[in-house]
């Protein structure tokens, strides 16, 4: 077993970063070929969480031994031309309503052996999916849950323990301090509109990520070495 947390990329996989166990690679790489075949991207909005972290605009209350505190599960909307498929659309009840790729995609994930589906889920959260590992493993979960827990805080707290500047990104709760305030001063004076209230928010992500973009660098939305240097920080 090797448990670490990685950045997991695709051009399928859009919205916030997709922060990973690395156990959970096999299982993003199985989603990731089902949004191709389906010919939809994959809009994250939450990955791997901090325990006790404020969940925002959650569909069920987080469950004490939930799949993303060990970095096994993501939250998600599917894109699918110009329109996002949130939860309300992704019920089961409207399965059947939906276009057809997307009725697809959602039974790919039924039908894998490992992979579940949150609206199967009682109660459900139909923008859930994961691996079943809290059920199915429940040993390896205690055993991952302080490891990626404690990998979390290192990369969302200013003093790392490596002591290399930690990597900012959009979480929940969203991270602040001065080195989220010297990246909106950089951005600032780029000419985008941000306030530089040293809150790495929503308006920081996209800011972030249209600079990315037009430097051609990767537009995850997470400010690592590359964006540092292309902001001249």
């Amino acid at each position: 077993m090797v448990t670490k947390l990685e950045a997991f990329k695709s051009p399928r996989f859009i919205g916030k970063p997709v922060l990973a166990d690395i156990e959970f690679f096999d299982s993003l790489e199985k989603i990731d070929q089902f949004a191709t075949d389906a010919g939809i991207k994959i809009f994250i909005t939450s990955s791997t969480r901090l325990q006790g972290g404020v969940i925002s605009g959650a569909v069920v209350r987080p469950a004490s031994r939930s799949n993303h505190l060990v970095g096994h599960g993501i939250d998600m909307n599917i894109s699918l031309g110009e329109k996002l498929f949130n939860s309300d659309a992704l019920d089961k009840s409207n399965l059947k309503n939906l276009p057809k790729g997307i009725q697809n995609f959602i039974q790919s994930i039924r039908n894998d052996p490992i992979l579940r589906w949150g609206g199967d889920f009682t109660p459900a959260d139909s923008v859930h999916i994961d691996d079943g590992l809290n059920l199915r493993d429940a040993a390896t979960w205690d055993v991952k849950f302080p490891i990626i827990q404690s990998e979390m805080r290192a990369l969302s707290q200013p003093n790392s323990i490596s002591g290399q500047p930690r990597l900012l990104f959009l979480t929940e709760p969203p991270m602040h301090g001065d080195d989220v305030l010297a990246v909106q001063k950089a951005l600032i004076q780029r000419g985008f509109n941000l306030k530089a209230d040293s809150i790495f928010g929503a308006a920081t992500d996209n800011a972030v990520t249209a600079f990315q973009e037009k430097q051609g660098l990767t537009a995850d939305g997470i400010v690592g070495s590359g964006t540092r240097k292309a902001l001249g920080l």
